[in-house]
């Protein structure tokens, strides 16, 4: 990834923003996938995000005169390469005629004369442009509408409009597809797996959330000195791109990404069923390290075990409840009482 310009933004908006002509975020994105890489930005051509564990851990900006290129995870030249959000700052750029996709209407196209001009052309009635073949095709979808424009090529990735299915991306374009032709096999974004039990189903709510956080908030305090040395440092993929994860204090599952002491942090939290682990820097099984805030937040189960296990908190209500004296323990992973401690850290 040479020649890229990485910074943090100055506000929230610059991770949440979603593009005018797709409505995806950089968070979207990385939801579907189940790996670790680059994403494009959908609101800005010239920035890019990295994905870690379905969340988006770190976003930037590509050099002066670069766009982010998200089929190769690259930056490249404007001259050469379509800025994917505006047709018309392509034409501005490029130095050779081409014809381009309208990001802001699937059925039109643009048309650069390769002097920094742009005109527009029309599919008709019933018509889309499709990049892929630089031609107006018939179809109710338009192709560039797919959330593999701003993925890498060669990828698996689930459909965000429509649960259980799978994308395979290629060159920006990808065709929803199911598992199966049986009703029993689901694609799980999560693990990059078909799997025969539905993802879709059930809360997946974050239980103990009180609203307080939203992803990407900013904070000025988080990175104080004591938290921000005492917290992992993260180098992304390699690059000299060093963050550290610190705690927010007031959730089991929330953390700040910060760049540097003294600096802003912005929020981030788990993926659903892990909880952050600050002395490894890692959202892990919260079964796996005692959380002493709410350990309800950001999990399905309805139940959590007390700190030793003799009890556990109904997380519905926040009421704590003892297992039977005939079976004393309460084992969270299981979602069983038993009689033997469960050889977990919440229960040590």
């Amino acid at each position: 990834m040479g020649a890229f310009n990485v910074r943090i933004c100055a506000v929230a908006a610059c991770l949440l923003l979603a593009s005018q002509a797709t409505g995806y975020t950089m968070q979207d994105l990385c939801q579907q996938w189940s790996g670790t890489g680059y994403v494009g930005n959908p609101s800005d051509c010239h920035a890019w995000g990295y994905c870690k564990d379905q969340q988006v851990v770190a976003w930037g900006t590509c050099g002066a005169g670069l766009v982010y290129n998200a089929q190769t995870a690259s930056c490249e030249y404007a001259t050469t390469t379509p800025c994917s959000t505006s047709a018309v700052e392509t034409c501005s750029n490029v130095k050779s005629p081409m014809y381009v996709a309208d990001p802001l209407n699937c059925t039109s196209y643009g048309y650069c004369d390769g002097a920094g001009g742009i005109s527009y052309g029309s599919c008709g009635s019933g018509g889309v442009y499709s990049a892929a073949s630089t031609s107006c095709v018939w179809g109710p979808t338009c192709p560039q509408a797919s959330i593999c424009r701003f993925m890498k090529s060669n990828i698996f990735v689930g459909d965000p409009n429509k649960c259980g299915n799978y994308i395979n991306c290629v060159n920006g374009y990808g065709t929803s597809t199911a598992c199966s032709s049986t009703a029993d096999s689901f694609y799980n974004a999560a693990t990059g797996n078909c799997q025969s039990t539905n993802p879709c189903t059930g809360d997946n709510t974050n239980a103990g959330n009180s609203g307080q956080f939203t992803v990407g908030e900013p904070s000025t305090t988080a990175c104080n000195a004591e938290d921000f040395e005492n917290a992992v440092d993260l180098t992304v993929d390699g690059k000299a791109v060093t963050y550290k994860y610190v705690p927010d204090g007031q959730t089991c599952y929330g953390y700040y990404y910060c760049a540097a002491k003294g600096a802003t942090g912005y929020w981030n939290q788990c993926p659903t069923g892990t909880q952050f682990n600050s002395a490894l820097g890692q959202c892990v099984s919260p079964a796996s390290f005692v959380c002493g805030e709410n350990r309800c937040g950001n999990v399905n189960n309805p139940f959590m075990a007390v700190k030793g296990c003799l009890s556990y908190t109904i997380c519905s209500s926040g009421i704590t409840e003892n297992c039977p004296s005939t079976a004393e323990y309460y084992d969270e992973v299981n979602n069983i009482c038993t009689k033997d401690i469960p050889k977990y850290a919440i229960c040590k």
